[in-house]
């Protein structure tokens, strides 16, 4: 009995018929099942008309690591597409108004924080000449011509003083940030990703080697951190899969190098505001800099705009 050839197309469609609620991972291993079939079929016609070893079929099928969609095509276009060249985005993030710099904290309990007391409120933190700190500047999606870092370094985050520094950290996926406790008390960080699992671990006092740390894949929104013991310590991540982002200083100036060519639409987010423009249009010059300066309405901090950033108590020291 002669089997006859089929093609892939025709294979799957058989397969369709058969079961027509399949699912798309179903789907998948029916594609790779039926590319078998069409391979066998080949392979034994051509050994009944005396071909040896020549007709083989190599199946075009890939599977895919678990990820979204939207973040492989993103990620393949970024890579892919050739751009005219790269230049650097350099800024300066200032306060429109005046605001009511936050009461200090005065804790009542865990002698070491009472004796650091009052600690520093980092949630609205103003300088000289209307500087505005702590301000993430940072692109939503990796952009067509992305060119990702040869190396990425570690990046340290210390508990000190009863309080998280750097306040806001900027983090790419992947990198490994090493968390710190400069106090001889214990604490605790604990990472709210929206898309992660959460990162929940005491550190113990005086740890100077570092908890390592690290985000598998890119938030929408900065991260909320939190102490479980002492709730009044917060700070915020922004892991990216790209290096497309910043945070203003204690002078308001940030800077955003070897972003591709062209029109760039930036999201500025502020822990007290929210999103205060999820669409800053810049143009970046080909080998060159644009320089910018962001205006963030005083009024804007009075009330929070967007999705508020996870967060989760499990205990508590006031």
């Amino acid at each position: 009995m002669r089997l006859q050839p089929v093609t892939q197309e025709q294979a799957v469609s058989n397969m369709k018929s058969i079961t027509p609620q399949v699912s798309s991972m179903n789907m998948l291993r029916c594609t790779i099942l039926a590319a078998g079939l069409t391979t066998l079929a080949i392979s034994l016609t051509g050994c009944e008309d005396g071909i040896g070893g020549g007709a083989t079929y190599q199946p075009s099928v890939s599977i895919l690591p678990d990820a979204d969609a939207e973040e492989v095509s993103a990620a393949s276009s970024a890579s892919e597409v050739k751009v005219a060249g790269y230049g650097t985005l350099k800024g300066r993030v200032v306060l429109e108004g005046s605001v009511t710099a936050p009461a200090a904290i005065t804790p009542s309990k865990d002698a070491v924080c009472i004796a650091k007391s009052p600690i520093p409120n980092d949630r609205v933190v103003a300088g000289a000449n209307g500087a505005l700190a702590n301000v993430f500047v940072f692109l939503g999606k990796a952009p067509a011509g992305t060119r990702q870092p040869a190396s990425k370094d570690s990046l340290k985050f210390d508990q000190q003083g009863c309080r998280f520094i750097p306040h806001c950290l900027f983090v790419q996926t992947e990198q490994e940030i090493l968390v710190l406790n400069s106090d001889p008390t214990l604490h605790n960080t604990h990472t709210n990703p929206q898309r992660q699992p959460a990162f929940n671990q005491g550190v113990q006092p005086n740890e100077t080697k570092g908890v390592p740390l690290s985000y598998s894949r890119g938030e929408k929104q900065p991260v909320s951190v939190i102490c479980d013991i002492h709730p009044w310590m917060q700070a915020y991540h922004l892991p990216l899969d790209h290096p497309y982002g910043a945070v203003s200083g204690e002078d308001g100036t940030f800077e955003i190098a070897d972003l591709p060519a062209g029109k760039h639409e930036f999201t500025i987010w502020h822990e007290a505001a929210g999103v205060v423009d999820g669409g800053y249009t810049v143009e970046i010059p080909v080998d060159g800099t644009a320089e910018v300066e962001i205006k963030v309405p005083a009024a804007s901090l009075a009330s929070f705009n967007g999705e508020r950033p996870k967060r989760v108590i499990l205990s508590m020291i006031p």
